[in-house]
């Protein structure tokens, strides 16, 4: 009973520790009651013990699934809250195998035992970034947003090396609570690399341009708060498009260059509708900047003959009231945007009326405005690092977010996507600004600080210059090098323990008939 209260502990630490409330430094410990609990247990009950802290913790800090599922997506609450217990299982799994590994490794010598769950965590996370689609949501480095000093290592090794730091700090201190034999050694160790962590971004990523030389560019965003119930009402459009107007105008008083508007601002396909299309045209040339606009798009136009391809897009219109260029969406929402094997999982739309039918872009799709280069992350693409780090690759000098969160109500889904973006910042050193229809908008720095944030559910308009960013760091460069790192010495440490367990299981035999020869 002792090491289930330790595994609820540590559940209730890590949901203390992620937006909001955010209490990063939480991180450091939430760990501690767990690797506690399973100690000295065979890692069949190790894994058990890790499956049910992961089922808790994912139980609570996901549980805004079925405020989006129940209210826009029609799907009874019964059903709703069976798909989230069935999502927490999932994700439950990734602790399970943690506890796993780090229960059969815990009779390695030192510092195996310190370095491979650490490394496993890391391996784990990075799986679940790409497994069934990909659900890399609130991963453990996403705790220490806030924490400027020690985000700079994300920019070598990503926010899976912030997660690596978390747990290998959290391992140290169980080794010091339990009294390992090493334990002096385990925190004079994390201790050591922590600063080698934190040395890394001054040795491998250049450093950003000096203050003279660096390039600015006035922005703004709007805020619209359009109620996600009637947003699409053809009836609310004007209603819609005025108030974006009204928005834009009193942005506009600052002179920026590029204004931003949230994803599926515009609730119409802006290219096949002329006379709405007008309209929008006519706000860029109102208020004299270049005008991004989120809208749902289609290739070829609304085709009688079937075959329309829909996508969540971007488009760039400039004062002269032109469209200039348009991003696809890329990464689609599984069960939101699309449904995955819709051939085996057709009735997944009668479940639910709100899911949408949506095919990803292909091209990663750089933006020109006057005094800079960006790339647009449309929603859900802003969780994923290596997909933001290509935009940044092909030539974004700041980045853009739109997204719609109104989907989440009010729970710690918009604090959580916040605190994935800011990240995406400090990795790829690049300002980040973020429109959301409902909040939270922000504008954040190229160190991952967030300069300016709005509340959620009101009307905002936020203007701020910020820095064109030319250098491109260490995890730009090379993705998620540390992420394959952790892997592979995972994969290397696991052959060669399971090969050493093998022969000294096949000497035993050997050395007892040895012995009844004598």
């Amino acid at each position: 009973m002792t090491s289930v209260l330790l595994a609820a502990l540590s559940a209730g630490l890590l949901i203390l520790a992620f937006p909001s409330p955010d209490l990063g430094w939480l991180a450091f410990v939430a760990l501690v009651p767990l690797l506690t609990a399973i100690r000295g247990l065979a890692p069949v009950r190790a894994f058990y013990l890790g499956t049910l802290a992961g089922w808790l913790f994912y139980l609570i800090s996901v549980s805004w699934v079925t405020h989006s599922m129940v209210v826009y997506g029609g799907v009874p609450v019964a059903l709703s809250a069976l798909a989230l217990v069935v999502l927490a299982a999932y994700l439950s799994i990734y602790f399970g195998l943690f506890a796993m590994g780090t229960s059969w490794m815990a009779s390695a010598p030192w510092p195996l035992n310190l370095l491979v769950p650490s490394a496993l965590w890391v391996g784990l996370e990075y799986l679940r970034t790409y497994a069934l689609t990909g659900f890399p949501w609130i991963l453990l480095g996403y705790t220490q947003y806030r924490h400027i000093s020690l985000l700079p290592i994300a920019s070598v090794a990503g926010v899976y090396g912030l997660s690596f730091l978390v747990v290998l700090i959290n391992i140290a201190l169980a080794q010091w609570v339990g009294g390992a034999p090493a334990r002096f050694r385990s925190i004079v160790f994390a201790g050591a690399l922590t600063l080698a962590l934190l040395a890394a971004p001054r040795l491998l990523s250049p450093p950003a341009s000096s203050a003279g030389s660096e390039q600015a560019i006035r922005v703004a965003l709007v805020q619209g708060n359009i109620d996600q119930g009637s947003k699409w009402d053809t009836a609310m459009q004007a209603a819609t498009i005025e108030r974006y107007r009204r928005l834009s105008l009193e942005a506009a008083k600052d002179a920026p260059a590029l204004i931003v508007w949230p994803e599926s601002a515009v609730p119409f396909f802006l290219r096949y509708e002329p006379a709405w299309q007008s309209r929008v045209l006519d706000i860029a040339a109102e208020t004299g900047s270049y005008l991004l606009v989120g809208s749902p798009d289609a290739e070829p136009p609304m085709a009688a003959n079937g075959g329309t391809r829909y996508h969540n897009s971007a488009f760039l219109i400039s004062p002269q009231r032109e469209l200039l260029s348009r991003y696809d969406k890329i990464h689609m929402v599984p069960f939101g945007e699309y449904v995955p094997l819709s051939s085996i999982l057709s009735f997944v739309h009668k479940l639910a009326y709100g899911i949408g039918d949506f095919e990803g872009g292909r091209t990663y799709t750089i933006f020109d405005a006057p005094g800079g280069r960006f790339g647009a992350l449309i929603c859900y693409e802003a969780i994923f690092p290596d997909q933001v780090r290509r935009h940044v690759k092909e030539g974004a000098e700041f980045l853009v977010n739109i997204t719609n969160d109104a989907w989440f109500g009010r729970s710690a889904a918009p604090a959580q996507h916040l605190a994935m973006a800011a990240l995406r910042a400090a990795e790829n050193r690049r300002y980040l600004i973020r429109a959301a229809n409902t909040g939270i908008s922000a504008i954040v720095d190229s160190s991952g600080r967030i300069l300016q944030a709005s509340d959620i559910f009101v009307p905002t308009v936020m203007t701020d210059q910020i820095r064109v960013e030319r250098t491109q760091t260490f995890y730009t460069r090379h993705g998620d090098l540390f992420a394959w790192v952790c892997v592979i010495f995972i994969v290397v440490v696991s052959m060669a323990t399971w090969a050493w367990s093998g022969v000294r299981i096949a000497s035993v035999p050997a050395t007892a008939s040895h012995r009844r020869t004598q």
